[in-house]
C-alpha cells in the first residue's frame, strides 16, 4: 500500500530521474551562437568547406555559427583553443588530416589531442592535385619528373606552412617519385598557388576544391591528381599513380570534432546535425561538385576510430619523408 510520504517521494523522484535520463543541455541545445575553429586561413579547403557548412547550421538551428580562422603554428592553435575550451557543445573544431594527424607527426604539440579532443562527425575527403603554371615548360607529370631528377633540389615546389596537407603532399610525392625537390612554405596554400601562376615557383599541391577553379579558369594546368581514379570534374587530369608515380593517393578530409569532456548526449546532437546536413542530396551534390567525396555517415565512435587508423598510418610516413628532405 502506497501511503502519502511514498507518494510524495516519488512525485519528487520523477522529474529527476527524467533530467538524468535527458540532460537538460543536450535536450535544448543549441542555445546560443557556435563557435567554428578553422586551423587554416580563409580561402583555403577547409574555410571553404566550413563556410559552406555553416551555413547550413545556421539555417537548420536559427542560431550563428562564428567562423574563426586561427591558421598559426600549422593550426595547432586551433586544436589547442577546442582543447581548453568549455566542453559544452560551442566550440567546434573543423578539424582536418593535417590538425589532427600530421601535426602529430612533425611538433611537439602543448596538449596530446589524442586525449583532449573527441570527433563527431566526418563530413568528405578531397584529393591533392599537383599544379603548374600554364606556361611551365612541363606539358605533363613525366616531364615535371625528369626535370626534377636532372635539377636535383633547383625545381620549387610551394605549399602552406609545415604540416598541412598540401606540404605533406609534396614531402610524400618527392619521396615516391624518387627527386629532390625545393620545398617553400608559404603563410597559406592560396598564396603558393598565387606564386605558380605568376610564374615564381614551378608547381604546388593544391585540394581538389579550390584547385579545380584555377584549373577551369586556365591560369594553371592539372599534372596529376592524387586520386585512387580520375574525379568526374576533371576527367582529363590523369591520376598520378597512372602518370607514372605509383600507388600515391593521398589528400584531406574534413570533420568535426569537440572538446574531449563534451557530454555524449551532446555529441550525438551535433552529429546528427551533422551527417543530417551532409547527406542531403543538395549538399551531397555541391561537395561532389568541389571535387570531394561524401563517406557513408559515420557514428562519434567511428569518427575517433577513423582519426585513430588515420594516425597509424599516415605519422610514420610523414616523418619519413620529413627526414629524407633534411638529408
Amino acid at each position: 500500500m502506497i501511503n502519502r510520504r511514498s507518494l510524495i517521494a516519488t512525485s519528487f523522484a520523477l522529474p529527476l530521474l527524467a533530467s538524468l535520463a535527458f540532460p537538460a543541455a543536450a535536450a535544448e541545445w543549441p542555445e546560443k551562437p557556435i563557435r567554428l575553429i578553422v586551423g587554416s586561413a580563409a580561402g583555403g579547403n577547409a574555410d571553404v568547406i566550413a563556410r559552406v557548412l555553416a551555413a547550413e547550421i545556421e539555417a537548420k538551428t536559427k542560431q550563428k555559427v562564428i567562423v574563426e580562422n586561427l591558421a598559426a603554428a600549422s593550426g595547432t592553435g586551433a586544436t589547442v583553443e577546442v582543447s581548453n575550451a568549455p566542453a559544452d557543445g560551442y566550440t567546434w573544431l573543423f578539424g582536418t588530416a593535417s590538425h589532427l594527424v600530421h601535426n602529430l607527426a612533425l611538433f611537439e604539440l602543448p596538449v596530446d589531442i589524442s586525449k583532449t579532443i573527441r570527433g563527431a562527425a566526418l563530413i568528405n575527403s578531397a584529393p591533392g592535385v599537383l599544379l603548374v603554371g600554364k606556361d611551365h615548360p612541363a606539358k605533363d607529370l613525366a616531364s615535371f619528373v625528369e626535370r626534377a631528377k636532372a635539377q636535383p633540389g633547383k625545381v620549387i615546389i610551394g605549399s602552406g606552412p609545415a604540416g598541412t596537407t598540401t606540404n605533406i603532399l609534396g614531402l610524400v610525392f618527392a619521396d615516391k617519385a624518387g627527386v629532390k625537390l625545393e620545398h617553400l612554405a608559404f603563410p597559406s596554400s592560396p598564396e603558393a598557388v598565387r606564386d605558380v601562376i605568376a610564374g615564381r615557383i614551378d608547381g604546388v599541391f593544391d585540394i581538389s576544391v579550390t584547385a579545380l577553379p584555377y584549373v577551369a579558369g586556365g591560369e594553371v594546368r592539372a599534372l596529376g591528381v592524387a586520386a585512387p581514379r580520375r574525379l568526374e570534374q576533371a576527367p582529363n587530369v590523369p591520376t598520378i599513380s597512372e602518370a607514372g608515380v605509383k600507388d600515391f593517393a593521398a589528400g584531406t578530409w574534413n570533420s568535426i570534432a569537440l572538446p574531449a569532456g563534451t557530454p555524449d548526449e551532446v555529441v550525438l546532437k551535433v552529429n546528427e546535425l551533422v551527417n543530417g546536413i551532409v547527406q542531403s542530396p543538395a549538399m551531397k551534390n555541391k561537395l561532389q561538385e568541389l571535387g570531394t567525396q561524401v563517406p557513408a555517415p559515420l557514428t562519434p565512435a567511428q569518427v575517433d576510430a577513423f582519426y585513430k587508423a588515420e594516425r597509424e598510418v599516415w605519422v610514420p610516413i610523414v616523418r619519413a619523408a620529413s627526414q629524407k628532405t633534411k638529408q
